[in-house]
């Protein structure tokens, strides 16, 4: 029997990760350690919770088991401390924010200078990532996403709408023939962990035939190799727009447009750090939101 209700959760994190490494991560220690716990648990159960092949931890009918227990005391730990945090009525202490890289690059330093100016005691912690469940299982406190439908059960103030629109570096440009047909062009786009993007959709009706001569996970890295010179690329307006480097190529693409929104869970909204920041977030973003909307350009950075 296992009397640590922890090995319960690490087995859950197993499962839903995948992966050792994966579930070393979730929980803050390294892969050797998961391993010997792993290997320690099975010894002391005298049963095989995961397969492994290729990498991969599939869980036997036992390890379903006891993920699932996992994955209940996981969700009663996480709505416990939720509605505790929620009781909180100080103005001070941690404000887990979380956000996609061009959005925590462009904006967010700035506002974080600001909100330190307005609230010394609160500290912002930002972590740059595309999941929406990062509020639910309380791994952030406020989201800052692009979002046509973000979840029913979390708290929205719409900041406005995101543009996009297609740049060419102007060195790129200054080489390039028949500079207007833009079936004619080099592109970079995104990689395939985000062929979902609607960009590339857009990208597949404009330019069927044309090379991606570059691709990455990120628009900030499209930006970048955009304004080296390699070719054209679909970038949100506030990222291209303060970059002298570039050109627009089109205007704001109507089907590209998306929906900013900042994002908190409702068990936080009387959390006196939490409402102070979110409040403060969405009066900043109010300032920018006609560079966000690629309506005028954002100051150079």
């Amino acid at each position: 029997m296992t009397d640590d209700l922890n090995d319960l959760r690490f087995v859950a994190a197993i499962a839903q990760t995948g992966s050792l490494s994966g579930a070393a991560r979730r929980l803050g220690v390294n892969h050797a350690t998961a391993f010997r716990r792993l290997t320690a648990m099975e010894s002391r159960l005298g049963v095989r919770l995961f397969e492994r092949g290729g990498g991969r931890y599939a869980a036997t009918a036992a390890g379903e088991e006891l993920a699932r227990a996992g994955t209940v005391i996981e969700f009663e730990a996480t709505q416990s401390l939720r509605k505790v945090a929620g009781q909180d009525l100080r103005p001070s202490g941690v404000v887990r924010v979380t956000t996609t890289d061009t959005i925590a690059a462009s904006f967010l330093p700035a506002m974080a200078l600001s909100c330190r100016q307005q609230h010394p005691d609160i500290t912002l912690h930002v972590t740059m990532a595309n999941e929406l469940h990062n509020l639910s299982r309380r791994d952030a406190d406020i989201a800052i996403r692009p979002s046509d439908k973000p979840p029913e059960h979390l708290i929205g103030k719409r900041i406005g709408p995101l543009a996009m629109a297609a740049y060419g570096a102007r060195n790129y440009l200054r080489g390039a023939r028949h500079v207007a047909d833009l079936a004619g062009h080099a592109w970079l786009g995104l990689d395939d962990s985000l062929s979902y993007h609607r960009s590339l959709k857009w990208l597949a009706k404009v330019a069927p035939a044309a090379p991606l001569v570059y691709r990455t996970n990120n628009f900030t890295g499209l930006h970048h190799a955009c304004a080296h010179g390699l070719g054209l690329a679909v970038l949100p307006c506030f990222l291209a727009d303060p970059d002298k480097r570039l050109q627009r190529m089109t205007p704001p693409l109507d089907e590209l447009q998306v929906p900013l929104w900042l994002l908190m869970h409702p068990d936080l909204r009387h959390t006196a750090r939490v409402a102070a920041v979110f409040d403060f977030l969405f009066q900043q973003f109010g300032q920018v939101a006609a560079p966000i909307a690629g309506l005028i350009s954002a100051p150079a950075r």
